[in-house]
């Protein structure tokens, strides 16, 4: 019920925003979107042209949503454990806030809610012939939230302003418990604090000149990680480490829409 009421608190901020940039339309319109942009250097040739696509002084309110739902009974890799029935799903929403500051370039801020739900019936798994495991009614919670600042620079493509690049250099903080239970609720969790700088490239598209959809995945990044784990509402350990890493998952896309005003 908390995911449903913050989804339909953020679509309702949406709204009133869509409302308020189609009584500003016309102002937006007197802005020459699509001509390109002059290098700060011009004694220097260019490969490519950059086009106006976010003005200066503009504001931007949009929202992010990835949703991923994943069965045992959809993927052939789970053929291989007999009697598996396990089953998965991941929602993450993300509003966030933006000022354009100067053509193409944006700084913004973001709140992000991550809620995960793992479960895993019963497996069994029979390895090189005389060594079996199995597991039964195991299931995992995870719960996160976070906020992170952004500083995002767009390469607009075409003359008309309506299609182009952008990539956020982001740095956050994000807060997570996870629980762990094997059959009864055991009252075992960890959290988790997290301080992460990343890199987010993506691809921009407005269907109209005040409403944009973009496309964006989280390519790289390196994060400080402070993780403890409690039994019983005590603490039994904690572990401080760096990770970083530069890898390309569906799990770090996600889709948003954004309104210009």
């Amino acid at each position: 019920m908390r995911t449903i009421r913050l989804f339909i608190a953020a679509c309702l901020m949406m709204a009133a925003a869509s409302a308020f940039a189609q009584d500003n339309v016309n102002e937006r319109e007197t802005i020459v979107l699509g001509r390109e942009i002059a290098p700060k250097d011009t004694t220097k040739a260019r490969r490519f042209k950059n086009h106006l696509i976010a003005p200066k002084g503009e504001w931007q309110c949009g929202i992010s949503l990835m949703y991923a739902d994943f069965s045992s009974e959809n993927s052939d890799l789970m053929l291989l454990i007999q009697g598996l029935n396990a089953r998965a799903s991941m929602l993450r929403l993300a509003p966030e806030a933006a000022y354009t500051f100067r053509d193409n370039h944006a700084i913004g801020a973001r709140f992000q809610y991550t809620n995960i739900n793992g479960m895993v019936d019963a497996a069994t798994a029979d390895l090189l012939g005389n060594l079996s495991l199995s597991v039964d009614n195991v299931s995992a919670t995870s719960r996160s939230m976070g906020g992170s600042v952004f500083q995002r620079t767009y390469i607009g493509l075409d003359k008309k302003g309506r299609v182009g690049l952008f990539w956020d250099y982001r740095l956050g903080y994000t807060r997570s418990r996870t629980e762990f239970n094997v059959g009864a609720p055991s009252g075992a969790y960890t959290l988790n604090n997290k301080i992460n700088l990343s890199f987010a490239p993506g691809i921009v598209y407005f269907p109209m000149n005040n409403i944009s959809v973009q496309a964006c995945i989280s390519l790289a990044g390196l994060s400080y990680n402070n993780v403890k784990a409690y039994e019983d509402g005590r603490l039994a350990g904690e572990r401080h480490a760096w990770k970083a890493h530069a890898s390309l998952s569906l799990l770090d896309l996600s889709f948003g829409l954004t309104v210009h005003l």
